[in-house]
């Protein structure tokens, strides 16, 4: 696969990324005095950027973790939500050592727009190649049983594992 295509593919998913943000203002109170009554107007400040910024460190790490050498039938399998099957894993694999031998790896990651849902967060996340090729792509991760207490929903696994093989 060229870079160009795991380029392509990698911001092809970027135009499904939600949005956010959301201002109101409205009348929540109304004074009585004198037998005349008046209206409050009140304005709600629009919700951050980011709600859950906090989690941007332990996504990158699960982002890290799987981009780093080793076997996907191995360590990298706890930061998969469900893990992968065997030819799963294999196709994983050599797929990764593809990429890696034409200088994809490592990629630096910078997650933004991360919004939580209890155990579930949505995030863009973009990618960085040692070759200068910058990707982004929506990614789903879901709170699970992995050294960031993250794994990386499997649907999001396999988009990336095509992208990549």
């Amino acid at each position: 696969m060229t870079l160009k295509t795991l380029v392509t593919s990698f911001t092809a998913g970027a135009a499904a990324a939600a949005t956010l943000g959301a201002a109101a203002v409205g009348v929540t109170s109304i004074a009585v005095g004198a037998g005349t009554a008046a209206a409050s107007p009140v304005a709600l400040a629009p919700l951050p950027a980011a709600p859950a910024p906090e989690l941007q460190g332990a996504l990158v790490s699960t982002l890290s973790a799987l981009s780093g050498p080793g076997s996907f039938a191995g360590g990298k399998a706890s930061y998969v939500q469900g893990g992968l099957g065997r030819i799963e894993a294999r196709v994983a694999d050599s797929g990764y050592n593809n990429a890696a031998a034409k200088g994809y790896f490592p990629l630096s990651f910078t997650v933004a727009d991360i919004d939580q849902n209890g155990p579930v967060v949505t995030a863009n996340v973009t990618a960085a190649a040692p070759t200068g090729a910058v990707a982004t792509q929506p990614l789903t991760f879901i709170a699970g049983p992995s050294p960031t207490g993250w794994q990386l929903s499997k649907q999001s696994a396999m988009a990336l594992m095509s992208a990549v093989g």
